[in-house]
C-alpha cells in the first residue's frame, strides 16, 4: 500500500521565512541542488535567491529565474513536508534508527589506512563499489585549494581522487550542491561512462541532514526520484553531533591552541574534545567540546539525528577505539555492499562492545534531548 504523501510546501520566500531567517538552515545544499533554474546560490554559506535571467534555447527552463516550483521547500530537511511519509518509511522508536547490523570495523587497504580519519570505512566502501562497477562515482567533500581545512563538494570518479578526499574537516560542505548544474554533470559523467542517463549511479557521502534531504527527494513519489537525487544509488551517512562554521572554528582553534590552519595536520573528535594535531609532529592539543559552542552552526541545534538514520550505511567514531569505526548497515543494499567489502578482505568487522554501544546510545539520547530544548 502506498504511503500517503503530505505536500506541505512553499516557495523560496517561504523557505527563507520559515528556515533561513530563523537560523535553522543546516547548509545541506538540497535547495541549491534541486532548483531547476539554478537560481538559488550559496552566499556566505546562506542559500540566496539570485535572479539573473539570461538567454536560453527554446524549450529549455528559464535559467536564472525563479519559477516558484516549490521544490526547494519540499526537499529541505528542516521543513515538515513529507514528515508522515518519512516516518512511515524510516521511522523508529530506537534513538539509533532502524538498522540491520551494527559493527566496529576498520580498513585493510594499506594506502587508505595510512590516511584514514578513523577506521577508513567510508573510503574503503567507495573503493570497493568503484572497483566492482557498482557506482560510477561518489559525491564527497575535498579540501579547497585556498584552504585545506575548508571543504568543498566534488564528484570523484577514480580511486586516485578518492584517496585525495580522505579525512574529516568538521565544517560545512553542501555535498549535494555538486549536482546543481545537473545537465553539465550528467554530460560529463556520460562522457566517462557511455551508458544511458538512467543508468548513472553515484554514492553520496553526507551528514544526517544531508542524507535526509536526499531521501526526501527520493521518497516523495512512488517509483520516481526527483532530480538530482535520481543519480544517487548509495547513501553513506556520517555521524554528526554538530557542524562548525569554518571561519569561527579556525579562529577559535588559533585562540585556544596558537595553531593556524596551515600548521594543522589533522583534527578529530574523541572523548568529548576536539583534538588538533600539528604538522610538526608535536603532541595533540585538545579543546573541550563545550568550549566550541560559539563556532557551531545555529541550524545544528534543532537536529535530533546523531547517526544518520536515513542512510544505507552510517559511519562514525563514537563507541569504537582509535583506528576503528562504528558502522550501521541500515538497508539491504547497504548490507550487501558492506558485506562484499568484508568478503574481499578490504574490511575487518567485529561486534561492537557493550561499552561502545552504551556510549553511542548515551550521546544519541543527549543529542535528541538537546534538540527538544532548542
Amino acid at each position: 500500500m502506498a504511503v500517503q504523501t503530505e505536500l506541505k510546501v512553499g516557495t523560496f520566500e517561504d523557505l527563507k521565512a520559515d528556515v533561513i531567517d530563523k537560523g535553522m538552515c543546516t547548509g545541506c545544499g538540497s535547495c541549491v541542488s534541486v532548483c531547476p533554474t539554478q537560481v538559488i546560490k550559496f552566499v556566505d554559506d546562506v542559500p540566496t535567491l539570485q535572479e539573473r535571467p539570461g538567454e536560453v534555447p527554446e524549450g529549455e527552463p528559464p535559467i536564472g529565474k525563479c519559477i516558484e516550483c516549490k521544490l526547494c521547500y519540499f526537499g529541505c530537511p528542516v521543513t515538515d513536508s513529507l514528515t508522515p511519509r518519512m516516518q512511515e518509511l524510516f521511522g523508529s522508536e530506537d534513538v539509533l534508527g532502524n538498522y540491520v547490523h551494527l559493527y566496529k570495523a576498520k580498513t585493510e587497504v594499506p594506502e587508505i589506512a595510512e590516511i584514514a580519519q578513523d577506521g577508513g570505512i567510508v573510503s574503503t566502501i567507495i573503493a570497493y563499489a568503484l572497483q566492482h562497477g557498482l557506482i560510477d562515482g561518489a559525491i564527497v567533500s575535498v579540501p579547497s585549494e585556498e584552504n585545506p581545512w575548508i571543504p568543498q563538494p566534488k564528484i570523484i570518479t577514480s580511486y586516485e581522487e578518492l584517496l585525495k578526499s580522505a579525512g574529516t574537516r568538521y565544517s560545512l560542505s553542501p555535498n549535494i550542491s555538486s549536482l546543481a548544474q545537473y545537465r553539465d554533470v550528467v554530460e560529463e559523467l556520460l562522457a566517462q561512462h557511455p551508458v544511458g542517463e538512467d543508468w548513472l549511479r553515484l554514492a553520496f557521502v553526507g551528514t544526517p541532514c544531508q542524507t535526509l534531504g536526499v531521501r526526501k527527494l527520493q521518497s516523495a513519489l512512488d517509483g520516481v526520484d526527483i532530480r538530482p537525487a535520481n543519480l544517487i544509488t548509495l547513501t553513506i551517512g556520517l555521524f554528526c553531533m554538530e557542524n562548525f562554521d569554518a571561519t569561527k572554528l579556525h579562529k577559535l582553534v588559533q585562540e585556544k591552541t596558537g595553531l593556524t590552519v596551515n600548521q594543522i595536520r589533522k583534527m578529530d573528535i574523541k572523548k568529548g574534545a576536539l583534538r588538533i594535531f600539528p604538522k610538526d609532529g608535536g603532541e595533540a592539543k585538545t579543546i573541550p567540546l563545550e568550549e566550541t559552542s560559539e563556532a557551531v552552526r545555529s541550524g545544528c541545534h534543532s537536529c535530533e539525528d546523531l547517526t544518520a538514520w536515513y542512510a544505507d550505511i552510517s559511519v562514525g567514531s563514537i563507541g569504537t577505539p582509535a583506528g576503528w569505526s562504528t558502522v550501521f548497515t541500515r538497508t539491504e543494499k547497504g548490507k550487501e555492499i558492506f558485506d562484499g567489502a568484508v568478503r574481499e578482505k578490504m574490511i575487518t568487522k567485529e561486534p561492537i562492545t557493550e561499552k561502545g554501544g552504551t556510549t553511542l546510545r548515551r550521546l544519541a539520547d543527549k543529542k535528541m534531548e538537546s534538540s527538544k530544548k532548542s
